[in-house]
């Protein structure tokens, strides 16, 4: 299997407590064990496209990115929410201008604490029909933002900021597979046993059948065929 490339730097990672958001913090954990360095900083957001539903979603956010922090030893960064800002219904924000003001924001807030990574666990799901389109968007949006922010850095802190997305194009199954290796606690998805948001109950759906894909394949085959050594 192909593990995406972590960074062993203390980084900023933006989390909407999902199973993606889980695994960054994961593997930061894991790769700050190796390095010794200070914790990474974890901040609540939302990127995904505004819903009529996403103050209840955003109130779960919070409490299930608190218990990943601490299960995994990271900091979560308690003066700090990236959210979409209130709309009304002639005015709706769109999800591209929240995400770069988003990210803006993010690399600004990790540049001044001297962190020069920003990790947006962003992942295009491989139903969607301009997947690729929007993976290329995603790439440029992250880049573009990086050079910019870079622009006013001084000395005094990061010299330049980079906004990683390690998980933009897996696949479903490459994430389960992910999960299932770092042992995530997929019951402490913000989604979890939420029966009254149509949102949670989807993702609970979509988490069930990669979950239950992945465990075939640990599964022995009834037809499979053991060597033995002399």
């Amino acid at each position: 299997m192909i593990v995406p490339r972590f960074t062993q730097e203390r980084c900023l990672i933006l989390s909407d407590a999902d199973v993606e958001s889980m695994l960054a913090i994961a593997m930061a954990s894991e790769q700050q064990a190796l390095s010794s360095t200070e914790p990474s900083m974890v901040v609540p957001a939302w990127w995904g496209r505004e819903r009529e539903d996403l103050d209840l979603i955003i109130s779960a956010i919070e409490p299930a990115s608190q218990k990943h922090t601490q299960r995994f030893g990271l900091m979560l960064d308690q003066s700090m929410v990236l959210y979409p800002p209130e709309s009304s219904t002639e005015t709706p924000i769109e999800c591209s201008a929240h995400q770069t003001r988003m990210l803006t924001d993010a690399a600004y807030a990790a540049m001044d604490s001297g962190i020069k990574r920003v990790i947006w666990p962003i992942r295009i799901p491989e139903s969607r029909p301009d997947r690729i389109k929007v993976i290329g968007d995603v790439l440029d949006r992250a880049l573009l933002i990086s050079r910019l922010v870079t622009l006013d850095a001084e000395q005094s802190a990061a010299p330049e900021v980079i906004i990683e997305t390690p998980f933009v194009d897996l696949s479903d199954r490459h994430i389960g597979e992910l999960a299932l290796d770092m042992t995530l606690p997929i019951s402490s998805a913000w989604w979890w046993g939420i029966d009254t948001l149509e949102l949670a109950r989807d993702r609970h759906q979509e988490w069930q059948q990669c979950d239950a894909r992945q465990s075939a394949l640990l599964e022995p085959k009834p037809d499979a065929q053991t060597t033995r050594l002399h």
